[in-house]
């Protein structure tokens, strides 16, 4: 990471800045200057003006003019300010006020801090050489090659390998800008600590957090409090973001939300582990799917989520898994685990599957749904297909069969086929809508007419055994057909889904 590279340029230079003196106190010697005064007889002070060189512990320093103060082993410094370090490291500024005694250097003025790797700017930059601690308070900009690094405060806490940008924290390489109010670095370890809103803007997109780390040797990193996470079309949401750049892994950590504008759909959960390379996604804490069905949603939910592509495939799937729930605003589902692929479109529910709409219910051994163009298009009930209704008479309206097959016009289920050992229960009324009793039937092949989610109309396919019964005289036996189980009490509602 480059920026590391930063960190580690600026750490030589501020250790490069040490190096003016030692814990010795040494006396600060004149090398040269054209005119040498010395201002008051006691000799405290003496004026160096042209062309000053001052020496210190093997750094020079270099002035149009000074004052110096050999009693107390300090000096004033104006104008052209340069000081010199090993021929790598040199410091400029208007005025530098120095103690060879307590070794606190004061520059101001113009500052300008140069290495062969980068160039820091400032307007006035202190430094104690005694606890080796750096720092500026009246904002700097710190260039290296593709970096530029901008703070209103920064300090370098020479005993920890410390590096402490605050307020107004500004990153900005050739890949992203990093803005926030505090960022810590530690240059042995090479690890990076954001505090206070932060935000991380690059080609891939956004993120914003109220805490972060990175860590550059192994390429690991982690956002904490209130994370947003988004490109133009995806969005990840949480409390917690933990990110392995060698791996590919993510891991996002309560109110979990993934979206995608794109293709429609959007996840909640409590922790969603996730990889960017195959858009890998497996959530759990009762996790929620949703995706828009022509201007509605569809919502399901279950107890652990997966979704993926496979083989840099365009198109996904989903699986969800045990105590499956299905919500639409015209019909409700459930079974034990699910599966979708946007090959086909279409959702396959497994294990005791069952659907509600308006007052029917349908159930068999295999449910599988298919859309098409984001519309509801055909419904597939294969093994034991059962379907109910609910009517205002004591029985139930009942139709069975081996096979059911349903359309679906504008998202309404319009008619349904039944295919092989058809029968029927259901309530049969006279032209005024009087009960005349129950119609008893058994047809291989039926055709059922729906509309607003009611039966209209049964059609049978071939001749039927059919038996009028009137109500009074209906046999036990021929009151419910084989399979017949009532479930409504078990139709999920929206906030079953989001619990």
């Amino acid at each position: 990471m480059k920026f590391v590279k930063l960190l580690h340029t600026l750490l030589f230079l501020l250790l490069g800045v040490t190096a003016f003196g030692q814990t010795k106190k040494t006396k600060i010697e004149i090398v040269f200057a054209r005119t040498i005064k010395q201002i008051n007889r006691s000799g405290e002070v003496v004026r160096l003006i042209g062309d000053v060189r001052m020496k210190h512990e093997g750094a020079l320093m270099y002035c149009d003019s000074a004052h110096f103060f050999p009693v107390s082993n300090s000096m004033i410094a104006y104008s052209n300010v340069h000081i010199n370090q090993g021929d790598t490291l040199h410091l400029y500024g208007d005025i530098l006020d120095y103690n060879g005694n307590t070794k606190m250097a004061d520059i101001r003025g113009n500052v300008k801090l140069v290495d062969p790797d980068l160039t820091l700017t400032t307007s006035a930059l202190m430094f104690d050489r005694n606890s080796q601690v750096g720092y500026y308070t009246t904002g700097a900009e710190i260039i290296a090659k593709n970096e530029t690094l901008r703070s209103i405060r920064g300090l370098y806490d020479g005993n920890t390998n410390l590096l402490r940008f605050k307020e107004k924290v500004e990153l900005q390489t050739e890949d992203y800008i990093i803005y926030s109010d505090t960022m810590y670095h530690h240059s042995e370890s090479e690890q990076t600590w954001f505090y206070g809103k932060t935000h991380i803007t690059g080609n891939g997109g956004d993120i914003y957090c109220n805490k972060g780390y990175f860590n550059a040797i192994n390429d690991y990193s982690w956002f904490v409090d209130s994370v947003f996470i988004y490109n133009d079309a995806q969005l990840i949401r949480g409390d917690s973001v933990f990110y392995n750049q060698q791996s590919d892994v993510g891991q996002v950590y309560d109110n979990v939300f993934l979206s995608d504008t794109v293709e429609g759909y959007s996840v909640t959960g409590t922790f969603a582990r996730y990889t960017k390379k195959n858009s890998y996604a497996f959530v759990t804490g009762f996790p929620v799917y949703s995706i828009d069905v022509d201007g509605d949603s569809l919502h399901l939910a279950g107890d652990t989520l997966l979704t993926f592509r496979e083989h840099d495939t365009t198109e996904r799937f989903l699986k969800v898994y045990h105590n499956v729930r299905i919500y639409k605003s015209d019909f409700q589902g459930r079974c034990d685990s699910l599966f979708y692929s946007e090959i086909d479109s279409t959702f396959h529910l497994y294990h005791q599957p069952i659907l509600w709409t308006g007052i029917n219910q349908m159930t068999s051994d295999n449910i599988a749904l298919k859309l098409r163009d984001g519309k509801m298009d055909s419904l597939f009930m294969t093994g034991n297909a059962f379907l109910l209704s609910e009517t205002e008479e004591i029985l139930y309206d009942q139709i069975k069969g081996k096979n059911m097959y349903g359309q679906f016009v504008d998202n309404e289920l319009e008619r349904i086929f039944v295919s092989g050992n058809g029968q029927t229960v259901y309530n049969a009324y006279d032209e005024n809508e009087v009960l005349l009793g129950i119609n008893r039937a058994d047809c291989s092949d039926l055709e059922i007419k729906v509309k607003d989610n009611k039966i209209m109309r049964i059609i049978f396919l071939v001749k039927p055994d059919a038996t009028l019964y009137p109500v009074e005289d209906i046999p036990e036996g021929e009151k419910r057909l084989k399979g017949f189980k009532p479930r409504f009490e078990e139709r999920p509602s929206l906030s079953d889904i989001f619990q």
